[in-house]
């Protein structure tokens, strides 16, 4: 995916303090969006009914699981979008039950040690805006959304602080 190479978030003259809040919230929401990836597989997917042994699947790995919808494009795969502790989850099952994937947003302070250290020693100056963790096959990765005063960069991460620039975006 190729990044976008610049913003434009000045306001005319005459704008009001309102209006700029709501081009500030719609480009967090454009970032949000581009950092999920994983859902483009999903982009033609339709709600779906549960086999049974999809749900009995749910219902042994997430206990507790709220509000449940499940998804498919191809009836081999399903992605399970519901509520758990408070916190939005999707997980991926293929047509055995089997689970492939989770991806849930977490709060910064659910980072592990090793990682809040080092993006505060790489990025003094940008705020966490948002993390995503994901976890498929015993690994763990986070994508972490920091902004700066001119920049927005997504930080991939492993569970052991292994870092990389997923994503940059500059503010112009």
């Amino acid at each position: 995916m190729k990044p976008i190479k610049s913003i434009n978030l000045n306001v005319p003259n005459g704008t009001t303090r309102l209006f700029a809040g709501r081009i500030r919230r719609m480009l967090l929401l454009f970032v949000a969006a581009l950092l999920f990836t994983t859902q483009f597989a999903f982009a033609g997917a339709k709600e779906t009914e549960a086999s049974t042994k999809l749900k009995d699947a749910l219902s042994k790995e997430f206990a507790g699981a709220a509000d449940v919808k499940w998804y498919s494009e191809d009836n081999k795969t399903f992605m399970a979008r519901f509520t758990m502790k408070a916190l939005n989850v999707t997980a991926y099952f293929d047509e055995d039950g089997n689970l492939l994937a989770t991806r849930r947003y977490i709060a910064e302070e659910h980072l592990p040690m090793n990682i809040t250290n080092k993006l505060a020693k790489r990025y003094p100056t940008e705020k966490v805006r948002w993390v995503v963790e994901f976890e498929t096959e015993g690994t763990t990765v986070y994508y972490v959304t920091l902004e700066g005063e001119k920049t927005w960069k997504v930080i991939k991460t492993s569970a052991g602080g292994d870092m990389s620039v997923h994503q940059h975006l500059k503010k112009v």
